[in-house]
């Protein structure tokens, strides 16, 4: 019997930053565990995934659907998916000169499958590996069950998980940093049938598969600059390319830089792609390419197209069981 394909994937590490005290000293793992046995509805939230269902406008819907709540760690499938919308097809035929490109309803009972976040908590350490699904989303949607849903944590709680950021060669060498250079990817003009971020045929896009935070940041700091939405779009669609460089430097009084540790960089950077960064700071600098997360690679068995939720719990775990091998955190 042949093996199953798999997949390359890269495990992140996080880490839970609980900076109110909303968790009140629990850890994410047993908060995560609280909540799927906390009734909702006349039910455990574990037992009903349609009170796990998070709306967000203009993104789709976010729920927890897979999960696994072992004594040992807290395994869950975040999964984004958006309710009557059309699937992207692209027709193949012989004789013409190009494919054409069409859509299609999901069949009854089915819903368009837009990403997957996959995790696992131990106490507040968190492995996770993201497919077309941001880690800053799965904030967004965690802070939402644990406190909306469950009340588990307290009501000015935010979850925050801390990436470590370090050198390509070894260990940051940048103990603190005056300013962040951040290049999201340019925004051009295409025609394809994905969701757009302003509507209209040519409307603007991001050249991004996956990470939507960058897509975001590009688009806001543009907003932000007083640029008007009519006149971006034109000028796309004339081919122009536009791209953003925004740079942030961190001042004191008398405007004389003030510079922030690597921990509070880590903070404010941990769902931003690090290969469009530069850290700045009183030693040197850190350039594109030489920044990365804590990460470990991991290869996951495939069912047709899509990752084996039982395999990638198994890697998750290889990874952050690595991680702890390694020295890189303590268990």
């Amino acid at each position: 019997m042949a093996a199953a394909p798999r997949k390359r994937v890269n495990v992140q590490y996080r880490k839970l930053d609980d900076i109110t005290g909303g968790f009140g000293g629990t850890s994410l793992q047993d908060a995560l565990t609280k909540c799927m046995q906390t009734m909702k509805a006349g039910q455990a939230i574990g037992a009903n995934p349609v009170v796990r269902v998070l709306q967000l406008p203009d993104y789709g819907n976010l729920v927890l659907n897979l999960y696994h709540a072992p004594s040992s760690h807290f395994f869950g499938e975040i999964v984004r998916y958006e309710p009557g919308a059309d699937l992207p097809l692209l027709q193949v035929s012989s004789g013409v000169s190009a494919y054409n490109l069409t859509q299609a309803k999901a069949p009854p009972g089915h819903e368009p499958l837009r990403g997957v976040l996959y995790f696992l908590a131990v106490k507040n350490h968190v492995a996770l590996v993201e497919a077309d699904l941001s880690p800053a989303r799965a904030e967004t949607y965690l802070t939402w069950l644990l406190k909306n849903q469950a009340g588990v944590v307290a009501n000015d709680t935010h979850v925050v998980l801390l990436a470590e950021l370090k050198s390509a060669t070894g260990q940051l060498q940048l103990k603190e940093v005056e300013e962040v250079v951040f290049r999201p990817n340019p925004i051009v003009s295409t025609k394809q049938t994905a969701a757009p971020l302003q509507g209209g045929d040519g409307a603007l896009q991001v050249a991004s598969t996956s990470k939507d935070v960058a897509a975001t940041n590009t688009w806001e700091v543009l907003k932000a600059a007083g640029m008007d939405d009519t006149d971006l779009t034109r000028l796309a669609e004339d081919n122009t390319k536009i791209e953003v460089t925004l740079q942030i430097r961190f001042m004191g009084g008398k405007r004389k830089k003030h510079p922030i540790s690597i921990a509070d960089t880590n903070r404010l950077l941990r769902n931003i792609p690090e290969d469009e960064l530069v850290l700045k700071g009183p030693t040197g600098r850190q350039k594109s390419g030489s920044i990365e997360k804590l990460t470990y690679p991991a290869n996951v068995a495939l069912k047709g197209s899509l990752l084996d939720p039982k395999d990638m719990a198994r890697a998750l775990l290889e990874g952050y069981n690595s991680f702890v091998a390694n020295g890189y955190i303590d268990p």
